[in-house]
């Protein structure tokens, strides 16, 4: 019997000790979700981690795309303010004009002249007609017979006389009076030759000088030996270096009296300078 009461009471102590003996249990937390119609959303919870970020790259690619901007109606186009440009200056003045602004010459401009040489028309619009040249000191070379020639030919013709001959003249020991002129505009071929191409002279672009005649009376044909040398020499390097043709005695048969000057255009510039001079005698 007392054995029985021993036993009981070592089943009653062992149960306390073992119900003394379990852990606390903590209470469960809930965290509501918020249900969202999103099925990117909702399976984002549910899947597993690896596959989170495939579908939040899903979500970004599924959003609609933004409204278009709203079109405006009967929008004028735009247009960009240029400022004004100034009118295009004026054109340059014409060789006439430039000729009688100098008033450097005795002249009249002169109506149309024309011609047929073989196959090639001759002449000029508005040739001038030079009669004598005016010097700086104011006295006028006479130019006989009468020039004529384009205005542009014209011009530095005048220019040579009055600013290279009348110089040489003044160096050989007198002025220049007169410029005796072989010819100037004539339609015809190169030296009179049918068949030749049109002259300088049918263009109205060449001048023939055969003599000059100084203050002192004297006159000195161009292919004289009595000409002051100083004289000649210095037209032929005056000539030469204002015109693109000078031909004279030495040139060629035709030339052997005169000296033929014009400006000629050719490919380059290129020029032709021709003129033997005289043999002076020894002093």
């Amino acid at each position: 019997m007392r054995a029985l009461v021993v036993l009981i009471a070592f089943c009653f102590f062992a149960a306390l000790a073992v119900k003394f003996a379990e852990p606390a249990k903590q209470p469960v937390r809930t965290v509501a979700i918020a249900k969202s119609d999103s099925p990117f959303l909702q399976a984002e919870a549910a899947a597993p981690a690896q596959a989170r970020a495939l579908l939040k790259q899903a979500a970004v690619l599924s959003r609609p795309d933004p409204a278009p901007a709203p079109k405006i109606q009967n929008a004028e186009p735009a247009t960009i303010q240029v400022p004004k440009q100034p009118p295009p200056p004026p054109d340059s003045e014409t060789p006439c004009t430039d000729l009688l602004a100098e008033d450097i010459a005795v002249m009249q401009l002169t109506s149309s002249s024309s011609g047929i040489s073989g196959n090639e028309l001759c002449g000029d619009e508005a040739p001038a007609r030079l009669n004598g040249i005016k010097l700086r000191d104011g006295s006028i070379v006479q130019v006989t017979p009468a020039v004529m020639a384009k205005c542009e030919m014209a011009h530095e013709f005048a220019r040579w006389v009055r600013d290279d001959l009348a110089e040489a003249a003044r160096f050989a020991g007198s002025g220049l009076r007169r410029i005796h002129i072989d010819g100037s505009y004539t339609c015809r071929p190169v030296n009179n030759i049918k068949g030749q191409r049109l002259s300088e002279h049918g263009k109205a672009n060449a001048v023939d000088i055969g003599s000059v005649t100084l203050a002192n009376g004297k006159t000195f044909a161009i292919f004289s030996p009595e000409a002051p040398g100083i004289l000649l020499a210095s037209m032929r390097a005056s000539a030469c270096a204002r015109f693109t043709t000078v031909l004279g005695p030495g040139a060629d048969e035709a030339h052997r009296d005169h000296i033929h000057i014009d400006l000629a255009q050719r490919r380059g510039g290129y020029k032709i300078c021709q003129w033997t001079m005289p043999n002076w005698p020894l002093p």
